[in-house]
């Protein structure tokens, strides 16, 4: 990590950068506005989850316990003995599946030709390297 030189700070207009007194007020101005916003939508009339419901209906649902619809039930069961079911017939077909087991694999023949590389040849001597 590389430190900016101090000219570039000296530069710097912190003339742009709004007083911490105003950023502070424009947060408070934008909670209040986000919680008029939630009291608007109406929710603090709804009962808390341990609160009377003051519905009749519900509240003798409530009292006696909620059990589920018998088709809910049957189903449920049904769904399960068939995939129990299921899971037991794949682990049957994989014990009585015979082991594949694999062949060594062999090398394949190239069906490219060899190339020859040139052998680099010495240089000719010359007169004056032979000494005459």
């Amino acid at each position: 990590m590389h430190a900016l030189p101090l000219y570039v700070l000296v530069r710097a207009s912190f003339t742009r950068l709004p007083p911490f007194q105003d950023m502070g007020q424009a947060v408070r101005r934008d909670v209040r506005g986000l919680w008029s916003g939630i009291d608007a939508l109406g929710l603090h009339d709804f009962p808390a989850a341990n609160e009377p419901t003051f519905a009749p209906e519900l509240e003798r649902v409530m009292q006696r316990g909620w059990r589920p619809p018998l088709g809910w039930v049957s189903l449920a069961a049904a769904a399960a003995f068939l995939a129990g079911v299921g899971f037991a017939q794949i682990q049957v077909q994989r014990h009585l599946a015979p082991a594949v087991r694999p062949e060594p694999q062999r090398a394949r023949p190239s069906t490219r030709k060899q190339k020859k590389l040139p052998r680099p040849h010495p240089p000719e001597r010359t007169d004056y390297s032979r000494g005459t």
